[in-house]
């Protein structure tokens, strides 16, 4: 069988998230830690030409990066090459089928196959926003843990319940035929259910500006866990004024030279981080600034800033770009089935009930207004008992 070699570091979270999907697949890998290795770390820059982890080669052939063997398994290009036959019955019609592998999905599928419920769990990967979250200390009975160990804990907990998993898999389309609900999924494979858990939680915002793209691992960073020790004594720009640019800037003030955070207005995240960030002698506020443009050559060398009172612009010299710029929902596959407010978040009722029978939504996808892991784990668990209720109805 073919085989994935794989350059990590300890504290990347995007790492953590493929391990997570290569062992949920039962794909054997070989790991290249990149975290103490100076020389391992410099191959794979010469390698890949990517400051950023994780990377992955495939017998040799370069694959790219996270996204990139994402979309791979989602396509189902990833199995063929590696021969991996699927053993999920798509032929059957599950009572449930959960959408999303994050607090709120995992928790869904658990309470759903202890119902003794068909259950299926589809999902692109394990974690969603959590499994790349360094240390989460407000989970209760858990006082401080990681956010990839939590979501292992999660998954481990709903499987020995019986749950099926389609791991890799994104879902693209939402259909109702009859009783049944029909995911379509970017594979080509159908998934019918009788009731469908939408928990497909939230996605990371991109700037859309000229560079971005172009300079993706080059410069462009979206992880300072993982990609942030690529930049020690770089000068940055970190994008954004909230609660994960408040940490990126807490973070990299032990890694970076100089750190720029620019943002439109006042910062709005969490006040001891806020306060953190303001004692940090390497930190440079810029508000009242939006970015326009990112340069550079092979890498990034500078980040144009527009003054958004008089629309001036401002040229920063920099290496890395960290943009952290808030979350969107992903609930682009079932916007013309469901009812979602102005930011595509799904409207739901105290019990996750959506305005079609039979669908239901939890976590970051919905309209509820605190987004924190245990209220999404706790509106899984709401979910799926409302699923419960509603099969039970049926029969």
């Amino acid at each position: 069988m073919a085989r994935i070699q794989m350059y990590s570091m300890e504290w990347c979270p995007y790492c953590a998230k493929a391990k997570a999907m290569l062992k949920a697949k039962g794909i054997d890998y070989d790991e290249v830690d990149v975290t103490h290795d100076e020389d391992a770390a410099r191959e794979m820059v010469e390698r890949t030409g990517q400051r950023a982890v994780p990377q992955f080669f495939l017998d040799g052939e370069y694959l790219g990066g996270y996204d990139s063997l994402a979309y791979l398994n989602a396509t189902g290009d990833l199995d063929k090459r590696l021969g991996i036959e699927l053993k999920v019955d798509l032929a059957k019609v599950w009572d449930v089928a959960v959408v999303g592998g994050g607090p709120a999905g995992l928790t869904a599928a658990m309470y759903a196959a202890r119902k003794s419920l068909s259950t299926v769990l589809v999902a692109l990967d394990l974690g969603g926003q959590v499994g790349v979250t360094h240390t989460i200390t407000n989970y209760p009975g858990l006082p401080v843990v990681t956010g990839p160990d939590l979501v292992k804990l999660m998954f481990e907990q709903a499987y020995m319940y019986g749950m099926e998993r389609l791991i890799g898999e994104r879902v693209t389309g939402l259909s109702i035929d009859g009783v049944a609900k029909v995911l379509t999924l970017a594979s080509g494979k159908r998934i019918l259910a009788r009731t469908v858990i939408v928990a497909s939680g939230a996605q990371k915002r991109r700037l859309d500006i000229p560079g971005e793209n172009e300079f993706m691992g080059r410069g462009v960073v979206y992880c300072s866990t993982c990609d942030g020790p690529f930049y020690r004594d770089a000068t940055i720009a970190i994008v954004g004024g909230g609660s994960s640019a408040m940490e990126a800037a807490v973070e990299m003030s032990a890694i970076a030279r100089k750190i720029y955070v620019v943002s439109r207005g006042e910062w709005s995240g969490e006040s001891y981080l806020v306060d953190k960030v303001r004692s940090a002698r390497k930190v440079r506020p810029l508000r009242g600034f939006e970015p326009v443009e990112i340069k550079g050559d092979d890498v990034v060398n500078a980040l144009v800033l527009r003054n958004v009172k008089n629309s001036k612009t401002k040229t920063l010299k920099v290496d890395g770009v960290f943009i952290e710029v808030g979350l969107f929902p992903q609930s682009d596959f079932m916007l013309d089935v469901v009812d979602t407010n102005q930011r595509g978040e799904i409207v739901v009722d105290a019990h996750g009930v959506t305005g079609v029978r039979g669908v239901f939504a939890a976590g970051d996808v919905t309209d509820n207004h605190d987004k924190q892991i245990v209220v999404a784990a706790g509106e899984g668990a709401t979910a799926a008992l409302a699923a419960f209720d509603y099969l039970i109805h049926q029969r």
